[in-house]
């Protein structure tokens, strides 16, 4: 770990004496703000993700008439994000794990800090590139736009960041390769891919947004219940880290 990363993690963490609700809320932003900068400093990751994301569109355009069914449009764009988010999801504790990070921050945030400020971390970042995703399938002319469309996605990147936070510890503590979160983060985001999918169909074949309220809601009721389990989880995973 180099003397700048180690400045900027006890810059992070270095906390006035405030009531320990306020302590946790700095830590959790301390952290949000780590992950962001480290995300802004790694340009080839980024434009990785770019890369795969027109690479998809680009495909697809090739591999489908201009005009097909809205299931179809549907699935297209789930399965693209699908793999857009398995590429980046668990990307934040792999790194802390291969920089050797990860044990000194263990020492220097509590971790509720650290489970929620990378899930939040997370969960912008998934936002950005479905919405980006979606951009990019419009203008190669392969989904028209519909609001409801967006609203179903961010839903989703709420669900599948949320639900997969946990697992991406698991994989940063067991010092498993990134693929490996691939295949154990299948069976949990299934359902959200599911529900996306029918919600994202519901809205493109010409019903308006609350035509998907339904589906939306089961998303982030799901993310719910499956964050709240894991963060009940993480202090056995971080302790074993």
């Amino acid at each position: 770990m180099t003397l700048r990363q180690r400045g900027l993690l006890d810059n992070c963490f270095t906390l006035s004496r405030t009531p320990l609700v306020n302590q946790q809320r700095s830590a959790v932003a301390a952290i949000l703000r780590k992950e962001i900068l480290l995300l802004l400093r790694s340009r080839e990751a980024v434009a990785a993700e770019l890369y795969f994301l027109v690479g998809a569109a680009l495909v697809l355009t090739f591999a489908f008439p201009q005009q097909f069914d809205a299931t179809i449009q549907a699935g297209a764009i789930w399965v693209v994000f699908y793999f857009a988010a398995m590429l980046t999801v668990a990307r934040s504790y792999v790194i802390e794990q291969e920089r050797g990070t990860l044990r000194y921050l263990m020492h220097v945030a509590p971790g509720d800090a650290v489970y929620w400020g990378k899930l939040l971390a997370g969960v912008l970042w998934l936002v950005i590139v479905g919405l980006i995703e979606y951009a990019v399938l419009m203008l190669v002319g392969l989904v028209p736009f519909r609001l409801g469309v967006a609203v179903v996605l961010v839903a989703g990147c709420i669900a599948i960041g949320g639900a997969t936070s946990l697992l991406a510890a698991i994989v940063a503590a067991a010092q498993l390769r990134g693929w490996v979160f691939a295949a154990i983060a299948f069976p949990v985001v299934m359902p959200v891919f599911f529900v996306g999918v029918d919600a994202t169909a519901t809205v493109l074949a010409g019903s308006t947004a609350t035509a998907a309220a339904s589906e939306v809601a089961v998303m982030l009721l799901y993310v719910t219940i499956v964050a709240i389990v894991a963060w009940w989880l993480f202090p056995f995973i971080w302790s074993e880290a």
